[in-house]
């Protein structure tokens, strides 16, 4: 008995744990359109696409944390260049274009990922010279744009794509249609794409079942019950 209600409690605490923090990751075209130094820009808006990640809106309108990519082919820069600056565009589409609550941290590197390949697991897309590249805050206006300055990156063209990754920490309780606005955003995957990853305090996944009912079972003497994913 005193075994059963052990696992039992045991079962609960790792269900609690896996509700409070769901992992939502996504890979997808949806890329944003940004300029490089003022010159070049990479992406075409159609006026059709927005993107409100990772700036304007969050996954599931939870207080959350938030890990973006976007790579850019190589082929859109002429030559090796030094990135001081980068700059992406409200889109007019309405809602807030206000930069929602959190911490933002740039990183640049290059990548060996594909445009329109890059992996969920987004650490594995980082290049060996992966650099924190600036910061900014919430509540900067993205409306019509908002221009990111940083440390200069040597960026080389011949040595692979190029990968922006945005950290928001503690981002504010705002889901996509509760009044936020959108950044232009180029969905054809040619030029560039997205992945991001989310820790969020949503429904829980099936492996938080699998644990909550297993606990449960246990009780009737029942060893484990399965759920497809």
């Amino acid at each position: 008995m005193k075994v059963m209600l052990k696992f039992l409690v045991l079962s609960l605490l790792l269900a609690i744990a896996s509700f409070a923090y769901a992992d939502v990751s996504i890979a997808d075209s949806t890329g944003l359109v940004t300029t490089f130094n003022g010159t070049t820009t990479v992406g075409n808006f159609d006026g059709t696409w927005g993107n409100c990640i990772p700036f304007l809106c969050n996954v599931t309108g939870t207080v959350t944390d938030v890990d973006y990519q976007n790579v850019y082919a190589a082929g859109s820069f002429a030559g090796p260049m030094s990135v001081s600056s980068l700059t992406v565009y409200y889109a007019p589409f309405g809602g807030s274009s206000l930069v929602i609550g959190g911490t933002y941290s740039v990183y640049l590197s290059t990548t060996s990922a594909a445009v329109n390949g890059l992996s969920t697991n987004l650490a594995s897309n980082r290049g060996a010279d992966w650099t924190l590249f600036g910061t900014f805050a919430a509540g900067t206006d993205t409306n019509p744009s908002i221009t990111i300055t940083g440390t200069p990156f040597s960026y080389d063209p011949a040595n692979g794509n190029l990968l922006m990754e945005i950290f928001g920490a503690g981002q504010a309780n705002v889901c996509n249609g509760c009044g936020n606005g959108y950044i232009e955003a180029d969905q054809t995957g040619t030029v560039e794409s997205r992945a991001l990853s989310y820790l969020t305090g949503s429904t829980p996944e099936p492996g938080t079942l699998v644990m909550f009912g297993s606990g449960l079972i246990g009780l009737a003497g029942i060893a484990r019950r399965k759920f497809m994913r």
